[in-house]
């Protein structure tokens, strides 16, 4: 019998319907009014309902559990008519209400839980005996935090809670009052030895940081993807691939004997323009006979699902290289300073160093065949249309643990920060990460987790050996696993919005953190708070004695799930 989660909706805009979530295909279920939510509702009815209001997390085992997490939601998530805060754990016939007299939904699974009794049948009547005792004055009550509900509230609630949802209460109502005693010890423990007491007693207790880093890396995990990719430009004028146009690393001296112009240096040297603005490659879409390198390249990186039918996030310069900055493949080039009439006025050696910060998406100057005045085209940037195009001749995607490649498709590019989404088709519905959008509130020393693929770390490769009987042999594939890296937001750089002085970063808007056991590979991956919310993408580090690294803030990722208005 395949094991199940039941919606059903008693009242708001979905009221009447009936919804049913396969295990197999969910390990969490979001509920919102946001589109990236498993559980949709209506944006404009449903107006109590925050983007992303609360959310069911399944803990698989002998018997599957489910637990009940409040999402920050504006108007509160309440289970029986008590508002919760945190997670609390669901029984099947609870009922869930997204805000005071928001859309209710009954929760159920199937099969049910052994454990879990009958529903308890309602008595038309109320004894005398028990109108009394429900109208007396409770006992006082020990302290425990709001997300637990007292017995006395259960009593009058129009929920129905049977006796297994009532003794389960009480259970988490003594545990977490026993946790809050044992905090107060800690807190005292905390002014007579200091931080370290502290730190210890706070380990025992709880597990410590580390645990909590394993649990989010395992629950979301399967929803973290490994790129591959191969890129070219492409001169859209002639339909033709573009190359970095080169000369032969020869020279004639004033006797006339033929010598190296850069001595060492490989036998061709790719040619820079002199331009008003520095230095621009000279580009060609004839190749020189096989002598002039393409521009383009392969790399990895990664990225993660943000919704169930494949869409993913990840960065521009995984998913888009050509937009961002390119690296030059060579140690030297010439610098060629041209005449009116196009005329050699002087050639210079310059070293990689001195090459410019040039993006391919914005080339300048473009040749065809012999270099001559009537094929030569300075290009000026269009505000429409585009006459240097990039292309992906393949963008692979992988799952973690997994070997078979699924072929990628460019969606959407954003025009201000390092950031693209890609889209999969794939039947199966994928489980989709929480976004958190909380740039107004991050702080410096705020605890963050990493995941990606960072290509220093070591790799497993498996050998796939073919089945098929018209292609015999066997190959070595990569089988990507992810690296789980720890730290802290080290500093917010806000790049949009300067303070009082006018002052703002040229930088960009990232966070700088403090993770720096992670590095190239790692681009487009999930950077997580310790509640394991989206709330960034890694993007890059530095390469100094002095390690840092950067990620965008995940609203810039959400910005592309949607469209906004600029006037």
């Amino acid at each position: 019998m395949e094991p199940k989660i039941i919606l059903r909706y008693r009242s708001g805009s979905k009221q009447g319907q009936v919804e049913e979530f396969p295990l197999k295909n969910y390990r969490s279920l979001t509920i919102g009014r946001d589109a990236a939510c498993e559980i949709t509702l209506d944006a404009e009815h449903d107006d109590l309902v925050s983007r992303m209001h609360c959310k069911i997390d399944v803990h698989l085992g002998p018997s599957p559990s489910y637990r009940l997490l409040d999402l920050e939601s504006r108007n509160g998530t309440f289970v029986a008519r008590q508002r919760i805060q945190g997670e609390v754990t669901l029984s099947p016939g609870d009922i869930i209400q997204l805000g005071p007299g928001g859309p209710e939904i009954e929760f159920d699974a199937h099969p049910r839980p052994a454990t879990v009794a009958k529903a308890t049948r309602l008595a038309t009547e109320v004894s005398p005996s028990f109108a009394a005792a429900a109208v007396a004055p409770p006992p006082p009550a020990p302290l425990v935090p709001s997300a637990v509900v007292a017995p006395s509230a259960v009593v009058g609630s129009p929920g129905g809670l049977g006796k297994a949802t009532v003794e389960r209460m009480i259970a988490d109502s003594q545990r977490k009052s026993r946790t809050w005693q044992f905090v107060a010890i800690a807190v005292v423990l905390l002014s007579i030895a200091g931080v370290g007491a502290f730190a210890l007693i706070q380990h025992n207790l709880f597990g410590g940081a580390a645990e909590m880093a394993s649990a989010i890396a395992q629950r979301n995990t399967d929803s973290v993807v490994f790129f591959e990719v191969g890129w070219k430009i492409v001169d859209i004028e002639s339909g033709r691939q573009l190359y970095h146009v080169a000369m032969p690393n020869k020279m004639v001296g004033d006797s006339g004997e033929e010598g190296p112009l850069v001595p060492g240096a490989p036998p061709f040297l790719p040619i820079f323009l002199v331009t008003g603005d520095g230095l621009e490659p000279m580009l060609s879409t004839d190749d020189g006979g096989g002598n002039y390198r393409a521009v383009g390249g392969s790399h990895s990186g990664s990225g993660f699902v943000v919704s169930k039918d494949g869409f993913l996030l990840t960065n521009r310069h995984v998913a888009a290289a050509w937009q961002t900055r390119y690296q030059f493949p060579y140690p030297v080039g010439v610098a060629l300073e041209l005449d009116g009439e196009l005329n050699v006025r002087k050639l210079t050696p310059v070293g990689s160093g001195n090459f410019p910060a040039w993006i391919p998406a914005d080339a300048k100057v473009v040749t065809s065949g012999a270099f001559g005045s009537g094929n030569f085209r300075v290009i000026q940037k269009a505000i429409s249309g585009k006459t240097i195009e990039g292309r992906n001749d393949y963008l692979d995607v992988t799952f973690a643990r997994n070997r078979v490649r699924i072929p990628g498709k460019l969606a959407r590019v954003s025009d201000q920060i390092d950031v693209a989404m890609v889209k999969i088709d794939i039947p199966r519905a994928l489980t989709s990460l929480e976004l958190h959008d909380n740039y107004e509130r991050i702080n410096s020393g705020d605890e963050v987790l990493v995941l990606g693929y960072p290509s220093a770390s070591p790799v497993v490769v498996g050998a796939v050996m073919s089945q098929d009987g018209l292609r015999r042999g066997s190959e070595a594939k990569v089988i990507p696993d992810p690296t789980l890296s720890v730290g802290n937001i080290g500093r917010v750089i806000r790049g949009s919005v300067g303070n009082n002085e006018g002052a703002y970063s040229l930088f960009g808007d990232v966070y700088q953190l403090t993770v720096n056991s992670t590095g190239p590979g790692n681009s487009g991956g999930p950077v997580f708070d310790k509640r394991g919310r989206v709330i960034g993408i890694f993007t890059s580090g530095t390469t100094g004695d002095t390690k840092i690294t950067f990620a965008v803030p995940i609203r810039y990722g959400m910005e592309l799930m949607g469209t906004q208005r600029v006037m």
